[in-house]
């Protein structure tokens, strides 16, 4: 009898992308869904960027595995002008989607993953794919942001090994997918001093670096270049997430590192495909319409998502005020009184019961590695038609609540159906 691996039922469907197909599904059968489920940014493709894959498409021919060497020229010195970056201590890789790339550093590295908690949905997937131990690590999130204290991470790795487990990297994601939160400056530089002290690989994970809502790039790499690996990509300032495109800036100081991940890639993905490659050298020539689009873009992000957290604190519900990407992540537990009467005491139960009742979907906290207790939704705020809202916002228009009401009515009504919830909530209590 043919047997799958022990890890194999651990994990199902990414939850991500389980909730977009559904709510396809149930939107292709003519149901009305409120879609907070999928972080999909909604905006179109720069037409400069349209025009250079058009132009590349004759190109058929393979490679190398690392990347075309002008690309990964190009995107060092974007990197180095635009954010500073010391990429003299760096080599470059691409590869189809970032998400390949944290897979083959985990798979690199060897030992045990630090998570925090909550952290995207793909990290502990990955680690038992490959037959490693996860270790969570607690984490602060209030309007500061997302806090990691540097003293409960040092416990956090001493207990760990006293226990036989060998912790040996740790994941960070800032701007976070889900919080919608970041690091201060000091929190990076103190986490960064832990790691380097204890030997702890950071994986950076910096897709919504230029989706920050003040403008800051943020890189912990800057205080542990010699123990930091850093992934991105197109997708989320971009918006370009079918386009599969992600880079990896890999440490030269760990010795090897880049050659096992093109050694890697030489047996998975071999390359990414020849027009893609081609056309992405656009991108990150630093062209002002380029740069233009994503500072809009981040604009109208900042404003729906602000719009989101505003309304569910107006609800009495506790959602710390997001500072990039797209998502809020409220916690509900003042309302776990008149939940558990409703029947609702976990936040999948939650996720199910939005659904059911307001056609709301979401994700629920377990999916980001909370306990199941934990009363806590990953909500996504790209529902609402981009092409015409960057239209509307270059051609003058304000970016205010008449702007929610006019180019992106399913946000405000999504807003609208928590505020239902918690009238439920609130009659079941006092029941």
């Amino acid at each position: 009898m043919v047997k799958l691996v022990e890890t194999a039922t651990e994990f199902e469907l990414s939850p991500t992308l389980e909730a977009n197909e559904m709510v396809k599904q149930r939107r292709a059968r003519g149901e009305q869904v409120l879609h907070m489920g999928f972080g999909e940014s909604p905006f179109p493709v720069p037409e400069r960027l349209k025009k250079a894959l058009s132009e590349s498409a004759h190109r058929k021919e393979y490679l190398p595995t690392g990347g075309l060497p002008e690309l990964r020229e190009v995107i060092t010195s974007y990197y180095k002008d635009k954010i500073g970056l010391d990429t003299d201590k760096f080599d470059v890789i691409v590869a189809p989607g970032s998400k390949l790339i944290l897979y083959s550093l985990q798979m690199a590295i060897e030992g045990d993953l630090l998570m925090p908690v909550p952290s995207w949905v793909s990290y502990k997937p990955q680690a038992r794919m490959l037959h490693t131990e996860v270790i969570k690590v607690p984490v602060r999130l209030d309007d500061e942001g997302f806090f990691i204290d540097p003293d409960t991470l040092r416990s956090v790795i001493k207990d760990a090994r006293s226990e036989g487990k060998k912790p040996s990297k740790i994941i960070l994601n800032y701007p976070s997918n889900p919080t919608g939160l970041t690091m201060t400056e000091d929190n990076l530089k103190d986490v960064a001093a832990v790691c380097v002290e204890e030997d702890i690989l950071i994986i950076s994970d910096e897709i919504y670096g230029f989706v920050a809502f003040d403008g800051n790039y943020r890189s912990i790499s800057k205080y542990a270049p010699s123990h930091t690996a850093i992934t991105t990509g197109l997708s989320k300032h971009l918006s370009l997430g079918g386009w599969r495109f992600g880079i990896g800036f890999i440490p030269k100081a760990v010795d090897g590192l880049n050659a096992l991940l093109n050694n890697i890639a030489s047996e998975t993905w071999s390359c990414v495909p020849a027009p893609m490659q081609q056309a992405v050298i656009e991108a990150y020539k630093g062209h002002q319409d380029i740069e233009d689009h994503i500072q809009a873009c981040t604009d109208i992000h900042k404003l729906m998502n602000i719009y989101i957290a505003e309304g569910l604190r107006g609800h009495g519900i506790d959602a710390p005020l997001v500072q990039g990407s797209f998502y809020n992540y409220p916690n509900f537990g003042s309302f776990r009184e008149g939940a558990a009467k409703m029947g609702i005491t976990t936040s999948k139960e939650l996720q199910d019961h939005l659904m059911k009742t307001y056609g709301l979907a979401s994700l629920p906290g377990t999916a980001f590695g909370e306990d199941p207790e934990t009363l806590t939704l990953r909500l996504s705020g790209c529902d609402y038609d981009g092409a015409a809202a960057l239209a509307a916002y270059q051609g003058g228009e304000t970016l205010d609540e008449a702007f929610i009401e006019k180019y992106a009515p399913r946000v405000k009504a999504q807003v609208e159906a928590f505020g239902d919830f918690v009238k439920q909530a609130s009659q079941a209590k006092a029941a």
